[in-house]
């Protein structure tokens, strides 16, 4: 009994104990954890696509939905099947389960496959004003407005400032003349992969496209293309019609042959028939029965000939019909494709057209800015550009991606 006692003490007291570790341990476990990383604007992310096929037990990948997106300027990203999908703000995980979710809706599925994403590349940031350097910056997790402006070489304290921001204004504008075309070029690409996939024979001009100087070369230059592409697939349609038809005209000639072969087959099972009758009364000789068995067999013969090519004729006649229909299906899936990453590219120069942009005007407001004497007092003071809002920030604010951080030197007397 007091053996029992002392075990039942034992154990109470290793619970306690555990109880206290599970106390203490708690807390330094929520201290540990962090936050996790949401999605901004201008993201890139890496999907991938996986569905479990229990009957084979094997993973199957998606190759064709997974692969690059980039987190739009809207903050959402389009994925094939979902289409438009809220991402900033979000977490890969939570981005992944909804995109999982729109796959099983869209595509009527039992259970929805499994996604996985992960941060491919963060977006920039952008650093302007009175620094060294004022340009695009890769983000990085944990980064504030002191580390962002070392990426940008720092605060400018140079007396030639004025000289300075005049140099930048050249380069900041030869620049955006560059994008500005590139730009230009891709928006009528864009235009023409539309007419591809509309089987359209012209190009609609897009809007932003229509005031452009250039609008005139750069849709015959895609025209050109949309005519050769035209060209090349009707080229390749009619040589699978030709080998159609000629096919066909074979297995009516095949048809010919056998019904005279076997009308000739008839006749001369009909003789062997009758030879027989002769030989077995001894009126004729075997031989020729021989003879004649031989000539029935070679005519079989060439009838399961003209059979087998018959088969084969229609056998190319299948493989052409499916190529012909593979032809437009490739065609649209390379299109469609190309028109993804051409949209990612529109969407990737248009921030870029934007940053230039608030450079040129940086460049051009802080271009007296080395006017002061040589007494005056100068200090920084620094915003940051989220969303079309400004916030006032300090050197310890943290930044994200899609930011522009903006650094201004104040001169006082």
């Amino acid at each position: 009994m007091a053996k029992a006692i002392r075990r039942g003490f034992e154990r109470l007291s290793i619970l306690c104990g555990a109880v206290v570790m599970v106390g203490l341990l708690l807390p330094v476990t929520g201290a540990v954890a962090q936050e996790p990383y949401r999605l901004s604007v201008s993201d890139r992310i890496l999907v991938r696509v996986v569905e479990w096929k229990a009957s084979e037990a094997l993973f199957e990948e998606w190759t064709a939905l997974g692969g690059e997106y980039l987190v739009g300027p809207t903050g959402t990203t389009s994925f094939p099947f979902v289409g438009e999908t809220e991402s900033a703000g979000k977490t890969t995980s939570e981005l992944a389960e909804m995109v999982s979710q729109g796959l099983k809706q869209s595509l009527g599925l039992i259970t929805p496959p499994n996604v996985s994403i992960q941060v491919a590349q963060f977006g920039p940031i952008y650093v302007t004003g009175d620094v060294q350097s004022p340009g695009e910056y890769l983000f990085s997790p944990g980064l504030n407005v002191i580390k962002a402006l070392s990426l940008a070489g720092g605060e400018r304290r140079t007396s030639d400032a004025n000289s300075r921001a005049e140099r930048e204004l050249i380069s900041a504008n030869g620049e955006y003349k560059i994008l500005q075309e590139e730009y230009l070029r891709l928006l009528a690409r864009r235009a023409r992969l539309d007419a591809e996939l509309a089987g359209a024979d012209e190009i609609t001009v897009p809007e932003d496209l229509a005031e452009s100087e250039d609008v005139e070369a750069l849709i015959a230059a895609e025209q050109a293309i949309l005519e050769a592409h035209s060209r090349q697939l009707t080229s390749q349609t009619s040589a699978l019609q030709d080998q159609v038809a000629l096919l066909n005209r074979e297995i009516e000639t095949f048809a010919q042959k056998r019904e005279a072969l076997e009308r000739q087959l008839s006749l001369a099972e009909e003789q062997l028939a009758n030879v027989r009758n002769l030989a077995e009364g001894g009126l004729t000789l075997v031989s020729r029965v021989s003879s004649l068995e031989t000539n029935v067999a070679d005519l079989q013969g060439r009838l399961l000939d003209i059979d087998t090519a018959t088969l084969q004729a229609r056998q190319d006649i299948g493989d052409a019909d499916r190529e012909q229909a593979q032809l437009t299906d490739v065609r649209v899936s390379e299109l469609t494709l190309e028109r993804q990453e051409v949209d990612g590219q529109i969407v990737e120069l248009a921030m870029k057209l934007a940053t230039q942009e608030g450079l040129i005007r940086e460049a051009v407001a802080y271009s007296g800015i080395a006017t002061a004497e040589e007494d005056a007092v100068a200090s920084y003071t620094y915003t940051i550009v989220r969303g079309g809002e400004e916030i006032e920030a300090d050197t310890t604010t943290e930044v994200s991606a899609g930011d522009v951080i903006i650094a201004r030197l104040e001169v006082a007397q």
